[in-house]
Formats: C-alpha cells, sequence, structure tokens
C-alpha cells in the first residue's frame, strides 16, 4: 500500500504539491489581509495589496523549487520566468482587487468573506497561468531528430 501511494504522490506530485504550498500561500494572504484590514486603519485595497507582496514571494520561491522543478543555468532565463510569474500573478491581483471592490464596495458584502471568494478564484487562475505559461516545459529534442530536420 506504501509503494502504491508513493508511485501516486510521484505521478500527481505537481498537483498536491500546489495544494500544499497554495493552501500556505491563501493562509499567508488571508492572514495578512485580515490583520491589516481588521486591526489597522488601512483600507481593504491597501491591505490587499501588502498581502498579495508577502504571498507572492512565498509562492515564486515554493512554486520555483517544489511544485514545478524549474531550475536555471542562466540568469537570463531565471529572470524571464520571474518577470513571468509576476505578471501572472500580478493579472490575479487585478482580478482580485475588482472581485473585492465589488463585494465590498457595490455589494456591502464583509470584506474577509468576500477575500475568501477571492482566493478561491485567485488560486486556481494562478495554478493555470504557473503550469501553462511560467514554468512550462520546453519540448527537448535529441541532437538526431535535430540532425534529421536540418536535411
Amino acid at each position: 500500500m506504501f509503494v502504491k501511494a508513493k508511485r501516486y504522490y510521484q505521478l500527481t506530485r505537481s498537483v498536491v504539491n500546489y495544494i500544499i504550498f497554495g493552501v500556505s500561500a491563501f493562509f499567508i494572504s488571508f492572514l495578512v489581509f485580515a490583520l491589516l484590514e481588521q486591526l489597522t486603519p488601512m483600507d481593504w485595497a491597501t491591505a490587499n495589496i501588502v498581502a498579495w507582496i508577502a504571498a507572492t514571494i512565498f509562492s515564486y520561491y515554493t512554486n520555483r523549487s517544489y511544485v514545478f522543478n524549474s531550475h536555471h543555468e542562466k540568469f537570463l532565463s531565471e529572470a524571464i520566468e520571474m518577470a513571468r510569474f509576476f505578471v501572472g500573478r500580478g493579472f490575479t491581483l487585478i482580478a482580485e482587487q475588482l472581485i473585492l471592490w465589488i463585494g465590498i464596495q457595490l455589494l456591502g458584502m464583509y470584506s474577509l468573506t468576500v477575500k475568501l471568494i477571492a482566493q478561491i478564484v485567485v488560486i486556481t487562475l494562478n495554478y493555470l497561468i504557473s503550469k501553462f505559461i511560467v514554468f512550462r516545459k520546453k519540448e527537448k529534442h535529441s541532437s538526431s531528430e535535430i540532425k534529421k530536420s536540418d536535411r
């Protein structure tokens, strides 16, 4: 049974790790937001941006190292990957701010309830962006395949 569980984990490792680290990032974002928005005079929009910064820095390093196993030999490759990550997360920050604005400002909902709803949407979008845009695996061709295609 342990062998089957280990094999299943190896097959689904990126999803399992994303869930683990995604939940961790969710707690970072939610707790920072809640503490700042509830216990300081900071408005919800600013509190969310600060929470986003904390969660995004955590997420980049954990996603890169543990979820998608992305390693680069060249600085430029890593810098491009990091830029794609932060641009993608910037997109979801805009989506989250919009959800918060609609829920809090327009509908008058409790800020932490709206933040919870927004986080569900954002976590899903972040996974898709990370998997298919940021940490996508490049196809590797053997040198014999490349030579044959050059003929």
